[in-house]
């Protein structure tokens, strides 16, 4: 089983998870990390089958070291916005921004899972394709594999990453 060293999650990453009922089982084999504003402010219950809210708390496992919790300075994030034009910077969510400053801040090999395609965009528009992961890739390779929706899947991400890839090729996406 492929232990995820440096596995950045988006909020409705870490919302599926719960809704398939693996967080607990994911974080014991992959170090996750989540944006401050991810784990305090964007992910606190799913929808269950039936329609009820099913709350959760990040902030168990971020105190028992199960997870790390991460903030981006207001000059860094307004950095990073700054190098895209509204296209993209306008589509991307508080956490989906903080979680990307902080990948693109860093030298460690972080990989960025999520279920919007503005996020692969982005990593495809700056030519950084392999640092994007899908949650189906992740749970295949940790032992967890199961059927997923489209937006959790690779074909997913290869298709929004090609085209930020594309769009960056022709000026589109960043200044």
């Amino acid at each position: 089983m492929k232990r995820f060293r440096l596995l950045l999650l988006d909020a409705n990453i870490v919302i599926e998870l719960f809704r398939q009922g693996i967080w607990d089982r994911l974080i014991e084999v992959c170090d996750v990390h989540l944006s401050r504003t991810v784990a305090e402010t964007e992910a606190h219950f799913y929808e269950d089958d039936a329609g009820e809210k099913q709350y959760f708390d990040l902030a168990t496992d971020d105190e028992a070291g199960r997870i790390t919790v991460f903030e981006v300075l207001t000059p860094d994030l307004q950095r990073f916005r700054s190098r895209f034009d509204p296209s993209y910077f306008e589509r991307l969510d508080a956490g989906e921004a903080e979680s990307l400053a902080f990948l693109m801040n860093s030298d460690d090999p972080y990989q960025m899972c999520s279920a919007d395609s503005i996020v692969y965009k982005v990593l495809g528009n700056l030519d950084r394709s392999e640092q994007g992961i899908s949650l189906e890739e992740v749970l295949q390779q940790t032992g967890l594999g199961r059927p997923l929706t489209w937006q959790f899947t690779r074909d997913f991400r290869e298709k929004w990453t090609r085209k930020g890839f594309e769009e960056g090729l022709g000026g589109i996406g960043h200044r």
